[in-house]
């Protein structure tokens, strides 16, 4: 079935992550991991009266008003639903048990009618996405519960009272609308089913309580043995310690107090935020949890790209999550290629994920993250652990050099688009060399490797500047040697052909590309080939200002006549240029942008990936990790220079 592209709300415990949207739908459960496999394809809950049929109130109907929380300084999420033609108000709470891959959804039903009635409870699930043609769904009567499972996953669904009905397919979800479930069948190869259970008499004015409870396992047996220890388990109890574990996260994190609440709250969901999106089987760090499965939009989010992620440790480690950025760089060296580059993107399992090209500045970013760590962190067995992983991956970026031109050779943009040598994959390599030779010289290790490393970023620094570093426009340009036009022959007349692999294989490019893009500001920041305050870099970072800010809604665009879900502002880039302000001082303009950011989050205070050039409202991707890791580096920029 087609899904939201919006997750207005996550939960987790960082190995289970749910997605929930602003009606209270759990639209997404992710595990063992928190992006892959994807067990829901539908899940409906709802009220009706075991005395009359066809009486079934589902919650996520049109007819009640809704309402939406995050409890503070949680990832315990509370939708309130109110039906006042039929004199309900329901209470549910989503929460992932932080010790057990059990996903909790507890329930008050309050009754304001004047008539007592016979309350029931139903529960309706289509299970298990990923290989629809294997799934399965079958009632265990021992632990009075629906499994559904296919090889490796066992996903069951049971209440904390004595199941009433069931069904398995056939229709499931018309018989629990009719309130009438027939379970003749008790395993069979459907893909979803329904549960009923008796609440007992209702009164005027009295509240009845009910929870869900969704266990995962690898086994049949062993989700059969997790289900008995939550069942009838006291679910006050579980959603207090839920709460006091994230007090306790945030407690345990760096402590931001600004006095402006919008921005401390902020600070702390993108705490809460942080630790949804880190695998704590792996130590991956996740994009977004998936909102396009079926890649109608896009090339899908629920992933580990290198770039993302050094971006998203610096924060972590402002942040005070020391241990997470370990396990991150334990997790790429593990998972680096032979030849010492990292591709695209991957599973948080250290698999290899669709990925449709080398982008080199992946690499350098990595290096240039674990410097960074060692920065923060001062651990000398951290750089020690890692130095093998830094030595191949720089022996990598120098060999992966353009003889003709001394840049690194082409590959795709940051923006995933386009082939070519592009400014921002220069500076990220070149400080991807720069931070392997500091490793060294701190390691102190062979002088002969750090005077190579030392050459080979002087020379490329000097490439750059030769290439595409324009002194008649004061400007650099975006890329040279580039594919702009990827499904036939390029648009202009200034183009060459070069070889793009060992096989002989050759393409047509555009000599240069003048595009104004945000990148630019990859040369100064974060990568720092030239200081902020270098002529060369205010005059880019002046273009891109002037070019690319979004008339009306503000903001900062990622290119010129960049289409992309309409060519909107996005939040990163935004923030991207305050870091570059704060950098020259400019701090007035670089609150400016931070509040901008900060206005730009959801009702539930997380920052999407792009604010909307027409409305203001969040566009896409909720929400983004590496937009709150920004919001953060720009937060601690400002409040070292004592701006906030």
């Amino acid at each position: 079935m087609t899904k939201t592209y919006f997750n207005h709300g996550v939960i987790g415990n960082s190995s289970m992550l749910g997605c929930l949207t602003d009606k209270g739908e759990l639209v997404r459960l992710f595990w063992p991991h928190i992006d892959y496999p994807q067990h829901i394809e539908k899940m409906a809950v709802g009220i009706f009266d075991t005395n009359q049929k066809n009486s079934t109130l589902w919650l996520d109907a049109s007819n009640w008003s809704i309402s939406q929380k995050y409890i503070k300084d949680t990832n315990i999420l509370e939708t309130v639903f109110v039906n006042t033609d039929r004199a309900f108000k329901v209470t549910q709470a989503d929460f992932v048990l932080p010790d057990k891959d059990v996903l909790v959804r507890h329930f008050e039903i309050e009754y304001t009618g004047q008539c007592e009635m016979d309350l029931g409870f139903v529960s309706y699930s289509s299970c298990i996405t990923s290989t629809p043609n294997l799934r399965s769904v079958l009632f265990d009567f021992p632990t009075d519960s629906l499994i559904h499972y296919m090889h490796n996953y066992y996903i069951s669904v049971s209440g904390n009272r004595e199941v009433y009905q069931f069904q398995l397919g056939n229709n499931a979800y018309n018989s629990a609308s009719y309130t009438e479930l027939r379970g003749f069948d008790s395993i069979g190869m459907m893909q979803d089913g329904a549960l009923s259970w008796k609440l007992g008499t209702i009164h005027p004015n009295e509240k009845k309580f009910f929870s869900l409870k969704i266990c995962a396992s690898g086994t049949l047996k062993g989700v059969k043995e997790l289900m008995p220890t939550v069942k009838y388990s006291d679910t006050h109890l579980e959603y207090d310690q839920t709460k006091e574990y994230w007090l306790q996260f945030i407690n345990n994190a760096n402590k931001v107090n600004t006095g402006n609440h919008d921005i401390d709250d902020l600070y702390k969901r993108s705490l809460l935020v942080f630790k949804l999106m880190s695998d704590k089987k792996t130590g991956g760090l996740l994009a977004s949890a998936e909102i396009d499965e079926t890649f109608s939009k896009c090339g899908r989010y629920a992933y580990c790209w290198g770039r993302d992620a050094a971006f998203i440790t610096d924060a972590l480690d402002k942040c005070g999550l020391i241990e997470a950025v370990d396990n991150f760089y334990y997790w790429a060296a593990k998972y680096q290629e032979e030849d010492g580059s990292w591709q695209q993107r991957y599973y948080m399992d250290g698999n290899l994920a669709p990925s449709w090209g080398m982008q080199v500045d992946e690499t350098g970013t990595l290096i240039w993250g674990m410097l960074n760590h060692y920065e923060i962190a001062k651990d000398r067995s951290f750089l020690e652990k890692v130095w093998p992983s830094v030595q191949k991956g720089v022996e990598f970026l120098i060999s992966f050099t353009d003889e003709e031109t001394g840049l690194p050779k082409p590959s795709y943009d940051l923006w995933e688009e386009r082939v070519g040598e592009h400014t921002y994959s220069c500076a990220a390599v070149y400080g991807g060399i720069k931070s392997g030779a500091k490793i060294a010289s701190i390691l102190g290790l062979d002088p002969s490797i750090i005077t190579k490393w030392e050459k080979a970023a002087f020379n490329l620094k000097a490439a750059i500047e030769k290439n595409l570093w324009k002194e008649n426009q004061k400007r650099f340009i975006r890329s040279v040697r580039t594919k702009l036009n990827p499904w036939g022959g390029e648009y202009s007349n200034n183009i060459t052909v070069i070889q793009v692999n060992s096989k002989g294989y050759s393409r047509d490019v555009t000599l240069e590309d003048w595009m104004v893009d945000v990148s630019l500001l990859g040369i100064s920041i974060p990568f720092g080939v030239y200081d902020a305050c270098d002529y060369r870099v205010q005059h880019t970072a002046k273009l891109i200002e002037d070019v690319l800010t979004c008339h009306g809604v503000g903001g900062i665009k990622r290119y010129e006549n960049d289409n992309y879900i309409g060519g909107n502002p996005w939040i990163l880039t935004t923030l991207w240029v305050a870091l570059y302000h704060i950098r020259n001082k400019n701090y007035d303009k670089a609150l400016e942008y931070l509040n901008w950011a900060v206005k730009g989050r959801t009702e539930l205070g997380m920052l999407p990936e792009q604010i909307s050039k027409d409305n203001g409202k969040p566009a896409w991707v909720i929400p983004l990790t590496w937009s709150h890791a920004m919001f953060v580096l720009v937060l601690f920029e400002l409040l070292e220079a004592g701006k906030l």
